[in-house]
């Protein structure tokens, strides 16, 4: 009888090492996702400004091109 006490005693220890383990793992992983959140919006942004320099040099190249096809 006290070698099963025995037993469960040592599966529930190892559940609690694993509950505790995946805890810290979880907290890791939001930490790690909250991260790439941060730098996903920030490469987003980077792209806005870069879309929006595209569009000048286009309005620019446009411009040129009349002006070069008025001379």
């Amino acid at each position: 009888m006290l070698e099963n006490l025995d037993i469960l005693e040592r599966k529930i220890l190892g559940l609690l090492e694993l509950v505790s383990t995946l805890r810290k793992n979880n907290e890791e992983l939001a930490i790690k996702f909250k991260e790439k959140e941060e730098e996903v919006h920030g490469l987003k942004q980077e792209m806005e400004y870069l879309l929006g320099e595209k569009e000048q040099v286009k309005q620019k190249v446009k411009n040129l091109i009349e002006r070069v096809e008025e001379f």
